[in-house]
C-alpha cells in the first residue's frame, strides 16, 4: 500500500516540475514580446515558482514520511 502511495507522490512530483517549467518557458516567451514589462514578469514569475516549489517540497516530505516512517 505504501508504495501506491509513493507512485502517486512521484507523479505530483513531475507535475510540479512540469509546471515549473511552463511557467518559466511562458515568462520568458512574454519577455521576449514585450522587453520593456522585463522586470514585472520576472518578479510575478520568481514568486510563482517559489510557490510552487514549496509545494514539491511538501509532496517530497510527506513521500519521506511514507516512505520511512510510516
Amino acid at each position: 500500500m505504501n508504495f501506491i502511495g509513493l507512485g502517486i507522490a512521484c507523479i505530483a512530483m513531475a507535475i510540479a516540475a512540469l509546471s515549473e517549467g511552463l511557467a518559466v518557458s511562458k515568462a520568458m516567451e512574454s519577455i521576449g514580446r514585450n522587453p520593456n514589462s522585463a522586470k514585472d514578469v520576472r518578479t510575478t514569475m520568481i514568486i510563482g515558482v517559489g510557490l510552487i516549489e514549496s509545494i514539491a517540497i511538501y509532496i517530497l516530505v510527506v513521500a519521506i514520511l511514507m516512505a520511512f516512517v510510516i
